[in-house]
């Protein structure tokens, strides 16, 4: 039994040794020859554009039109297409209502306390709430009339007769939480893409929620003005619902098992493991020998005893 055993163990560990062998094999090769085709700094960029039919190149037209113009002052269409989109959507609704009521909460827990916060730093607090679908009007109506040269023409001989009514034209405008949040939201869509704006704007209760639970957070809010606070907190978590984003898009580009395997420095990992099943055999070769020794002496006493 014990016989048996030990040839199936030696039969195992050949074809072991054998695949890891030709394993280890097949990398270094790979890796001898990445080493003596890896072009040299000089000719990368070139290499690796060489055979590319750049007579294929197209370049799309609404890539090229949303960049022209932009520097026209024309407005992003898609963006639009997006704003409405988001203002038809009744849970971004709601999610958009809750943050609001969320941060007005956090900003006005002490409005004593932030009414003379305000007035000292020349602000005027928070502006009402307004509802998603209102609110993308609103900004729509603000852009096209940015837009509107003659209308920009008007606002500013507006601007110039009030500044030399008063010697001040500049007045500060309360922030709206909404109008944070969508521009916000905005970057988002421009960067990924709308599936992201709207998982964004849904996770944003949530993770304000906790946020605004925490005493200094809520120390530092009192600290600072609305307008201030308001930017702080949504672009923290832009920034971090981002860095999440890129983290998910490393993931994903993350090559296959068996690129993995084949990587040059698991090379080292393979010889080790080759070695240590030759050590493992030459220790079960020799059990094997001693034990065929033993037996061929105890066979020769006995011979010997007979014969005697």
């Amino acid at each position: 039994m014990l016989g048996k055993i030990e040839s199936a163990l030696l039969y195992l560990m050949r074809l072991v040794m054998v695949v890891l062998v030709l394993f280890t094999l097949f990398n270094f090769a790979l890796w001898s020859w990445g080493a003596a085709h890896k072009p040299s700094p000089d000719t990368a960029a070139e290499d690796m554009h060489k055979g590319r039919d750049w007579a294929a190149l197209k370049i799309s037209d609404e890539e090229l039109k949303k960049i022209t113009y932009s520097d026209f002052g024309y407005g992003d269409s898609s963006q639009v297409v997006h704003d409405d989109k988001l203002a038809a959507d009744t849970a971004a609704v709601a999610a958009f209502a809750e943050v609001d009521a969320l941060v007005r909460a956090a900003i006005e827990r002490n409005p004593v306390q932030r009414k003379k916060l305000e007035d000292d730093n020349s602000e005027r607090g928070l502006a009402p709430a307004q509802p998603l679908p209102a609110l993308v009007e609103a900004m729509h109506a603000k852009e096209r009339a940015g837009n509107d040269i003659a209308a920009m023409d008007a606002a500013t001989a507006a601007s110039a007769a009030a500044e030399a009514a008063d010697g001040d034209g500049w007045e500060p405008q309360p922030t709206s939480i909404g109008e944070v949040l969508l521009n916000q939201t905005r970057s988002i869509i421009s960067s990924y893409n709308y599936d992201a704006g709207r998982a964004f704007v849904l996770g944003a209760p949530a993770a304000l929620k906790t946020l605004l639970a925490d005493p200094q957070v809520q120390a530092g809010i009192s600290k600072q003005t609305a307008s201030i606070a308001v930017s702080n907190l949504l672009l923290n978590y832009n920034m971090v619902f981002s860095a999440k984003a890129g983290e998910s898009d490393v993931q994903t580009a993350t090559s296959g098992w068996l690129q993995r395997l084949i990587e040059p420095s698991n090379l080292l990992v393979f010889t080790v493991l080759l070695w240590s099943f030759v050590f493992l055999m030459m220790i079960v070769v020799f059990l094997r020998v001693e034990r065929h020794l033993r037996a061929m002496s105890q066979d020769g006493k006995a011979l010997a005893q007979r014969s005697s």
